[in-house]
């Protein structure tokens, strides 16, 4: 079911946020009956030029990344309906904590796929990396542009990994690589990214598994958890030499929450907090405190991992 003119847009990492996608009303797919999937474009092609691979090469400087190299990020929101006052006041009693909270948008809520086309746009070898980060309605975890934020002078910085795509891959010349990430690795990332923000629970204890098969980092969430949806994905290219990336975003239309302008007065607008990286230190001890910058709940801590 293809989109008009108010098609979701994203941005770069080099300017502001993108405006969240103007999703249309969607007919009988609205429905919980209705369980088809549809395509949207994605938010933009990313590019890695040669122009970006000197300026993250040149001292001193914050377009690269000391793990992925030059990089291009792109947002795509996803758009739901605003809950009333009391529907609201439900899931966020006056005086509780994100963890307290239950999400408004809900993991069961959203169940997306992510098809991606990688092409070398070189006569040589290249290193590309394709990831996937994103964000709830609390948090935003993005531990590629947030690099450097956990550390200090006194201690080292390390690169934590993305919910999903973190590993390098090799391309030859002019090579194209077509990939997904699966519905099964989304609804892991949206776990993992719950988990992580507002569970505390530490990153590199949950990232390294899939918490079905072996639940070590996650012992903080709650077995009653209601785990919150992804509300935005964010796309990163990292490359070593030129390189463009384009993808589409599959969608199963079987909730109600998605905005629909023929029945809904206004959007969810939502204001994701940054995710405060833990420190070098933090991590080692197996916990998620950032120190000063760390979100309130946890400030003492993590899991073990």
């Amino acid at each position: 079911m293809p989109l008009d003119s108010a098609r979701p847009r994203g941005t770069t990492k080099a300017v502001r946020r993108a405006p969240r996608a103007a999703w249309l009303a969607l007919g009988a797919c609205l429905l919980p009956a209705c369980n088809n999937p549809a395509f949207y474009d994605g938010a933009q092609r990313l590019v890695v030029r040669a122009a970006d691979l000197e300026a993250a090469a040149a001292e001193g400087s914050t377009t690269g990344n000391p793990t992925i190299g030059a990089y291009k990020q792109s947002e795509y929101w996803l758009d739901f309906r605003e809950p009333s006052q009391a529907e609201l006041a439900e899931l966020r009693p006056p005086g509780t904590t994100p963890s307290e909270q239950t999400p408004w948008i809900r993991r069961d809520d959203v169940t997306a796929a992510l098809v991606w086309t990688l092409t070398n746009d070189t006569d040589a070898p290249i290193t590309a990396w394709v990831l996937l980060d994103g964000a709830t309605e609390f948090f935003d975890y993005d531990p590629i542009s947030t690099y450097g934020a956990a550390g200090g002078e006194e201690e080292d910085e390390i690169q934590y990994p993305s919910l999903a795509g973190f590993s390098p891959r090799t391309l030859g010349p002019g090579e194209v690589v077509r990939g997904e990430f699966r519905e099964d690795d989304i609804l892991e990332a949206m776990y993992d990214l719950d988990s992580i923000t507002r569970f505390c629970a530490g990153p590199l204890a949950v990232l390294n598994h899939r918490h079905e098969a072996d639940p070590l980092g996650t012992d903080v969430v709650p077995d009653d958890a209601i785990i919150a949806a992804a509300v935005m994905l964010r796309i990163t290219l990292g490359s070593s030499g030129p390189a463009s990336l384009e993808y589409d975003l599959r969608l199963r239309e079987s909730e109600s929450k998605i905005f629909d302008s023929a029945r809904d007065a206004r959007r969810y607008e939502v204001m994701p907090e940054p995710y405060a990286l833990p420190s070098a230190a933090a991590a080692a001890a197996g916990g998620t405190s950032g120190g000063d910058e760390a979100p309130a709940q946890c400030e003492a801590g993590g899991s073990e991992g």
